[in-house]
């Protein structure tokens, strides 16, 4: 856990009468228990190796000549997460929680001390947390949060109490990775493949020196997340503390992603538009096992939440992602992911070319086609590949439902050579750029 850095609203805006009194408080956190999390750090076994050490497919062999045992396993970005609290005179909001292994240097320790430093006592002023989303890295720590009771108010969206136990839990892993597993010509019953691997993983955990109660990851001994006002926004926005704080729905990342404006200058944007990156998609197939409509899932949302934040007046905005840094005016980072997202159109296209007739596996789009095309930060890691399968699911269903793909057998495809999905992504970046395009050559620096 990092030290806390402020940011006074009343340095970013001396005049103005609603910045006075708002302090914004930035906590980084930092987890040791992710697979590969840094060089001299014990390395957490990877279940997915195991599982591919089990089974002879054609596939499963050139995974594990191919993307086992090499490459950094996730984007070092993904290790720290930051956590935001927004202290007004008469109300603390937290955003997140930060991971299991570390909320509890945030509840109550590191609010107590920003009270003191305030000169106030901690039960001086309501406290509300907010939680962004369900993942792991952001609704975790919950079990931290609820142990204060009614001290604190807890909002969120509905979808994220429904996602939480599948993308926050170690135990819901093998269910989010079905499609996966069916790709490689894996068709064990879930249930009895954990069973299989599970004594294996605990003595290589052993053996590692790894203290899996110090894993990011929840069990299901955590319980269900508590939510005690639900958030739903939609396409408007719910005002808290006086209306000073506008929450704001964006779909893409997750369904039910919530982001968080202060003061009309301060935006916390949780996992949307983060500054060296474009946000991880999440495919329906995971969204269908929470009981929530594949189509709140995919690339299309993703395009249509930056389109929506384009137009909104947040151009001075300072913008406080979950990872990675600071910066001014998240609608850069908007028309960098539509770049980004029309760069990848010739690659994917290229993939499509090959499966005119032969059917394809949403695995030969994740790992590039025959040619492996860098469509993806793969790197040689099966974890990469995987976070890679779950962006290919997305485009996959986008390109089904545009008319692009057609589905032939049970989750195989053959193109039609339409590209009524890749015009969308066009003409969403043509009109970013003729409104936005200049806002890339200002500084992306630390503010």
């Amino acid at each position: 856990m990092r030290a806390y850095e402020r940011t006074r609203g009343d340095r970013v805006d001396p005049g103005g009468e609603r910045s006075r009194g708002l302090r914004i408080y930035r906590i980084d956190a930092r987890s040791s228990g992710i697979p590969g999390s840094g060089p001299g750090e014990r390395r957490v076994p990877n279940p997915l190796e195991l599982i591919l050490a089990r089974f002879d497919t054609p596939t499963t062999r050139a995974l594990r000549d191919d993307f086992t045992g090499a490459g950094a396993a996730v984007g070092a970005s993904s290790f720290s997460v930051a956590c935001h609290v927004v202290s007004l005179p008469d109300a603390v909001l937290v955003v997140d929680s930060t991971y299991r292994t570390t909320a509890g240097e945030v509840f109550p320790h590191v609010l107590e001390q920003i009270a003191k430093d305030e000169e106030r006592s901690i039960d001086e002023r309501p406290i509300q947390v907010l939680y962004t989303h369900a993942h792991f890295d952001h609704a975790g720590g919950h079990a931290a949060v609820e142990a204060l009771g009614d001290a604190v108010e807890i909002l969120a969206h509905p979808a994220t109490a429904a996602l939480a136990p599948l993308v926050s839990r170690r135990e819901s892993f093998l269910r989010t990775r079905a499609l996966f597993l069916r790709d490689c010509g894996i068709r064990a019953e879930l249930d009895e493949l954990a069973d299989g691997i599970r004594a294996d993983f605990l003595a290589l955990a052993e053996k590692a020196g790894v203290d899996l109660n110090r894993a990011p990851w929840g069990s299901v001994e955590d319980g269900p997340l508590r939510i005690d006002h639900p958030i739903e926004p939609g396409a408007g926005k719910v005002s808290l503390a006086d209306g000073r704080v506008e929450v704001l729905q964006f779909e893409g990342h997750i369904p039910g992603h919530l982001c968080v404006r202060v003061d009309r200058r301060h935006f916390v944007t949780g996992d949307m538009w983060l500054p060296a990156t474009t946000s991880l998609v999440t495919p329906g197939t995971t969204a269908r096992e929470a009981g929530i409509a594949a189509e709140r899932c995919g690339v299309q949302r993703y395009l249509e939440s930056s389109q929506r934040l384009l137009g909104l007046d947040v151009d001075e905005d300072i913008a406080y992602p979950s990872h990675e840094i600071v910066y001014r005016n998240p609608k850069r980072m908007a028309v960098r992911d539509l770049e980004i997202l029309a760069e990848r159109i010739p690659l994917v296209e290229a993939v499509l070319e090959q499966h005119a007739s032969q059917p394809m596996r949403v695995l030969d789009l994740a790992w590039g086609g025959r040619e492996r095309l860098p469509i993806w930060k793969v790197e040689g890691s099966v974890l990469r590949l995987v976070v890679a399968h779950d962006e290919a699911t997305a485009w996959i269903q986008d390109l089904v439902e545009a008319g692009d793909l057609r589905e032939v057998e049970p989750e195989r495809y053959v193109a039609t050579g339409g590209r009524a999905f890749f015009s969308l992504i066009e003409a969403a970046l043509e009109q970013a750029r003729a409104g936005f395009g200049h806002l890339e050559f200002r500084s992306r620096g630390r503010i």
